[in-house]
């Protein structure tokens, strides 16, 4: 049984990793608001006590009191700018940016400074990394000189324990310049320092997949070089005993003159014969230069070179026994591309075996049509034979019938209605001029 949490939040929240991510992200956004907001509120306050402190008046005393209330708008407005980190952390940082370099706000940029200098490109990183920099050092000195805790963040921070806020506070020069690098170097440095972790977590996904690659390809090469061997071993072995084969049968065809039957039985074996040389060789080339795959171009053209041969297939069917009921319609036959034409005729023959393997009484309704305009289509269906249930999966032939049709860029359809089995292929039109 499960675990069923439904009360606990929690519980609920880790049920689904969406609603967990989106509560993550919006927790963290209200904390970046908070402590940016906590930032721009402190030291503008300590701003406008630095000018109550001086005491300026007339003009001086006018723009300053402008300039701060302007300040204290950007101190309240400028944080809900992390709002919009998750669009566009480029111009968010730098608009924070400026800022903080204007306005006595405080270092605001820093809670963006590290994922921005992680994710933009190299030259945008330095750049705001350096505008960070000068915005911060421009906030700190200008802080610094507060004469009180009331009226400087860093005095307020580095002051002796039990110091009064508005008592005159001494600067440490030392307790500053710890400050100095923790609130302006530090940033910069862990900035960098994940940016080049996230660098080499990306260099070494990167090596993981050429290493990958790099296996595959190596098993590749181990494949066809067991191609070449099987190709060599299957040429030179049964390529020599149908050399042999049609040999013989074409002496057996010339002495047997006085016997028409033997004679053409003869004839019928060594053009078989001859045939198989002719497949045997294509064979081995398939072996020694595969295939390529679906979107790298088409089997290579052998055996058959014309779509006017695709009869003599169906015939040759026909003579073994096989029922079929054959309609062909082929425009510019002649004109199909040698690979268009071999494809078919392999189709037509695999569709032809399969039929007299599954359903060898059954007579079988083969349609080959088409031409440059609508491409060939192949349709065989035949009925099932009787007690024969659903075809539930196809077979190595028709198997391979699809590999050769999606290799081709083509269609293939192998509906099963009213009791009768159909293969419907579509493969587009390729001429020799292609």
């Amino acid at each position: 049984m499960g675990e069923t949490k439904v009360a606990g939040v929690p519980g609920a929240v880790a049920g689904h990793p969406a609603l967990a991510a989106r509560v993550g992200s919006a927790v963290r956004t209200v904390l970046l608001v908070v402590a940016g907001l906590f930032i721009t509120v402190l030291g503008v306050a300590a701003a406008e006590e630095r000018n109550r402190v001086w005491g300026w008046t007339g003009v001086v005393g006018g723009v300053a009191d402008a300039v701060q209330g302007l300040s204290t708008l950007v101190a309240l407005g400028a944080p809900f700018l992390l709002l919009l980190r998750r669009r566009d952390l480029a111009n968010t940082a730098w608009g924070l940016g400026f800022l903080q370099l204007v306005f006595p706000i405080g270092p605001v940029m820093l809670l963006v400074l590290p994922q921005a200098v992680r994710e933009e490109k190299r030259d945008e990183a330095e750049s705001l990394a350096f505008l960070y920099v000068l915005g911060a050092t421009v906030w700190f000195v200008r802080d610094a000189f507060g004469p009180t805790g009331a009226a400087s963040v860093v005095r307020m921070i580095t002051a002796p324990a039990g110091n009064a806020p508005h008592q005159a506070t001494p600067f440490n020069i030392y307790s500053a310049s710890v400050l100095f690098l923790l609130v302006v170097v530090l940033p910069v440095v862990v900035a960098f320092y994940r940016r080049t972790r996230h660098q080499l977590d990306d260099t070494r996904q990167e090596m993981e997949v050429q290493r990958a690659t790099s296996g595959e390809l190596s098993a590749q090469v181990s494949r066809q070089a067991e191609r070449d061997l099987i190709a060599r071993e299957v040429h030179d072995v049964i390529g020599h005993r149908l050399s042999l084969l049609t040999l013989h049968a074409g002496g057996l065809e010339v002495a047997a003159e006085a016997d028409p039957d033997l004679r053409e039985s003869a004839r019928y074996v060594r053009e078989n014969a001859q045939r198989a040389m002719d497949d045997l060789r294509s064979l081995v080339t398939v072996l020694r230069d595969p295939a390529p795959g679906p979107g790298d171009g088409p089997l290579s053209p052998v055996a058959v070179s014309s779509l006017s041969q695709l009869s003599s297939v169906i015939d040759d069917m026909a003579n073994s026994g096989v029922p079929v009921a054959s309609t062909v319609f082929l425009q510019g036959a002649d004109d199909a591309a040698p690979v268009l034409a071999h494809s078919v005729y392999r189709i037509v023959q695999e569709l032809l075996t399969n039929a007299r393997k599954h359903a060898p009484s059954e007579l079988l309704r083969l349609k080959v049509v088409g031409g440059p305009a609508d491409g060939v289509r192949i349709q065989a269906s035949n009925a099932l034979p009787p007690g024969a249930g659903p075809v539930r999966e196809p077979g190595s032939g028709l198997q391979g019938v699809g590999e050769r049709v999606e290799i081709l860029g083509g269609t293939l359809q192998m509906p099963e209605e009213d009791g009768r089995f159909t293969v419907d292929v579509r493969l587009p039109w390729s001429g020799r001029s292609e």
